[in-house]
């Protein structure tokens, strides 16, 4: 039932929605109101719409709805490290795998660009997430926003896959 498919630039709109709606939704307890809204007001920016459509992002569709989102980037000049980013699924729909599917997706696709590992820079709520996919966490530290304001987060690695 569920299709994975290519974001669109017709579908950016969307994608925030469903980003800045599931960040609060379950940022709650893991960060402060002014967290939850410096994150929304980068959700709503240029550069946002720039890391989205400027990357490989996979959109998770219910028949005509979007009910998630997945993207990857390579990392740093000459590493072999891609960056997993963007995973959200609409709150209504969590518990059902498509986050995982679509973490499955960009992985897949990270590895056929030839990256042997994969990092996150996962937010509190979804470290858990990505440890049970097999993400180890290197270390707790903090995400500066393009707005200044900085957010806790988990760096999370995974290179098994490649035999590593």
């Amino acid at each position: 039932m569920i299709e994975l498919r290519p974001l669109g630039v017709d579908d950016l709109s969307l994608a925030r929605y469903i980003h800045a709606g599931a960040f609060a939704r379950a940022a709650q307890g893991h960060y402060a109101p002014a967290d939850i809204e410096a994150f929304s007001e980068f959700v709503r920016s240029a550069r946002y719409a720039d890391l989205m459509l400027g990357n490989p992002t996979i959109a998770a569709w219910l028949g005509h709805d979007m009910v998630g989102t997945a993207a990857w980037s390579p990392g740093e000049a000459r590493s072999p490290t891609a960056r997993v980013f963007g995973v959200f699924v609409r709150p209504m729909f969590t518990g059902e795998g498509i986050g995982r599917r679509l973490v499955a997706r960009v992985e897949e696709e990270a590895r056929a660009a030839g990256y042997p590992a994969l990092e996150a820079a996962a937010t509190l709520n979804a470290a858990a997430f990505f440890e049970a996919l097999g993400y180890r966490c290197v270390r707790n530290g903090t995400w500066a926003l393009p707005s200044g304001h900085e957010i806790a987060v988990t760096f999370l690695r995974k290179a098994e896959f490649a035999g590593l």
